[in-house]
């Protein structure tokens, strides 16, 4: 017998993470886990992109996570000289 549904059951979020799809259901409460998964399987690229996911930036109950300004010769090669 299942103690979550499978929009919270983070074994099942991590199963659709790998398919590409679910991010939605990424959350404070279940990142940590899915990096842990993510390590586990050897999944280096999704364990970063999670980690991304639950970088500082803001709070999500502020609004959405601000843009960050880009850092000293970004884009240099089109820049006007």
């Amino acid at each position: 017998m299942k103690a979550q549904n499978d929009s919270t059951d983070p074994q099942h979020i991590y199963r659709q993470l790998k398919l590409g799809v679910a991010h939605e259901l990424v959350n404070d409460q279940n990142v940590f886990e899915l990096i842990a998964l993510a390590e586990r399987d050897g999944n280096t690229l999704l364990a970063t992109e999670l980690r991304e996911w639950q970088a500082p930036c803001s709070d999500s109950r502020d609004g959405p996570r601000p843009t960050v300004v880009p850092t000293r010769g970004f884009n240099k090669d089109n820049a006007k000289h």
